[in-house]
């Protein structure tokens, strides 16, 4: 399993009253060699229990959450973020673009797994098995979108996509853990999660491919050509965490305290919707440019058409009719002014 990765994949939606959401892909990039040793420290910080971090909150069990978050910082090569801005209509097209970004970058990689949340529930995948087919209905959008990048080359066919139960694979708790932890920070003002996987973590831009920014910092994705890994080598503006406070943590924190708001996540916010109207304005532009090149197009047809065709004979000159024609006393007549 030397040189195999694998990319463990969920999403999470944030969403704000009457601003612009932003759909987001989380996950963690395991080396194949490193895996059985990486399953084992899940399910030890788990419990051996399944996993789903919005529900172990609720219920208090924030030991597990962070013993979690801990093993992703710990055994993870690189833990990602493709955000995506959302409408309130277009969920699904904003999932697709998302996840075109996400494939875009883990192809770069030389990712060869991509295991992803199933959105089908126990009947439906139950049904699925019955009839002999490989994809459930509801994730059929997600393995749609991966054949169309295949077909046009722009990723490459070796790197599969895998839809899998997450009650059932100790893999994808980690990327449940990783985008609930930016969710929390984001939406909530509750950053000490996230602060916690921040050293190997790098948020995307679906519509760029950009990196965006947390204060002034980002970690590196791993570097396939010589085999580095995203936590030991930092991108040039890296020389500290993305939050640069410790973790803090949730026992020590007065139970009715007020979070105050997050300058800088806020701030990522923000780059995520600029992202978004540039990327509008620029489409609105390559029209109205692709708009002028055909009227261009339609002008020079009509010119040359017209510059191609024999020009028409001048009609012979008109003989008077001296009959018809008035004297010189009737014009003068006519022109004279009282």
């Amino acid at each position: 399993m030397a040189d195999y990765r694998l990319a463990f994949v969920d999403e999470t939606v944030i969403e704000r009253r009457n601003r612009t959401g932003v759909y987001l892909f989380a996950g963690v990039v395991i080396d194949g060699t490193d895996l059985p040793g990486t399953i084992t420290a899940v399910r030890q910080a788990t419990g051996n229990n399944s996993f789903h971090a919005t529900d172990l909150y609720r219920r208090g069990f924030h030991s597990r959450i962070t013993a979690l978050l801990d093993t992703i910082t710990e055994h993870a090569g690189w833990t990602f973020y493709v955000a995506q801005p959302i409408g309130p209509r277009d969920r699904e097209q904003s999932r697709q673009q998302a996840l075109s970004r996400m494939l875009h970058q883990l192809d770069e990689q030389k990712v060869h797994d991509v295991i992803a949340d199933t959105r089908a529930g126990p009947d439906e995948q139950a049904q699925t098995q019955r009839e002999g087919r490989k994809v459930t209905v509801a994730d059929t959008p997600d393995i749609d979108t991966y054949k169309r990048l295949v077909r046009s080359r722009q990723i490459n066919a070796r790197m599969r996509m895998l839809h899998r139960d997450d009650r059932q694979h100790p893999g994808l708790w980690m990327a449940d853990a990783a985008a609930w932890a930016l969710q929390r920070a984001v939406a909530h003002d509750d950053p000490q999660w996230w602060s916690r996987i921040t050293d190997t973590a790098t948020i995307i831009d679906a519509h760029t491919g950009r990196e965006l920014t947390v204060e002034s910092n980002r970690a590196a994705p791993p570097q396939p050509t010589s085999g580095e890994r995203g936590p030991e080598h930092l991108s040039q503006s890296a020389q500290a965490s993305l939050l640069s406070s410790p973790p803090y943590p949730q026992s020590h924190r007065p139970a009715n305290q007020q979070t105050t708001p997050i300058h800088p996540l806020a701030n990522l916010l923000r780059q995520i919707e600029a992202a978004a109207t540039h990327h509008t304005q620029q489409q609105m532009i390559r029209s109205i440019r692709s708009l002028n090149r055909v009227i261009t197009a339609v002008a020079d047809a009509v010119d040359a058409s017209t510059q191609s065709m024999p020009p028409r004979p001048a009609p012979p000159p008109r003989t008077p009719d001296p009959g018809l024609e008035p004297s010189a006393a009737a014009v003068d007549a006519d022109l004279t002014i009282e």
